[in-house]
């Protein structure tokens, strides 16, 4: 399977809900931090390093989120790298605001597992609608 491919199984997996499946995927010591962010406020902007904090993301996705659109647009690999470019589109569940974003994913392998996972977006959208 390609690096390209995994990533498409671990975004079927999130979208079916299968945390399970993600985590099979991934190191054991996986990089998973997005805390140096502006909207690092927002509970999905942590360090959920290591495979076992990483299901804290996905705990604060669903605690946090409605999803209405997931949609990876582009798959560039290089090297050890995956760049996705997605269209997310959400609502914020404490206080109905939307949240709607285009979006980068970079994650890195090691072998065929992922070791380390980044998020580009609009930090400012973000925290605006988080503080809504």
């Amino acid at each position: 399977m390609s690096n390209t491919q995994t990533i498409q199984e671990i975004y079927g997996a999130f979208q079916r809900g299968d945390v399970q499946a993600i985590l099979d995927r991934v190191t054991d010591d996986v990089h998973f931090n997005n805390d140096r962010v502006a909207s690092r406020e927002c509970p999905w902007n942590g360090d959920f390093s290591g495979k076992a904090n990483l299901p804290g993301f996905f705990q604060a996705l669903a605690q946090c989120l409605d999803f209405r659109v997931f949609e990876p647009r582009a798959f560039v690999a290089s090297g050890d790298r995956v760049v996705v470019e997605l269209r997310i589109e959400s609502t914020l569940k404490k206080n109905g605001r939307p949240l709607e974003n285009d979006v980068v994913h970079v994650w890195t392998f090691a072998g065929d597992k992922v070791s380390g996972y980044r998020h580009y977006n609009d930090t400012a959208a973000e925290l605006e609608a988080w503080r809504g």
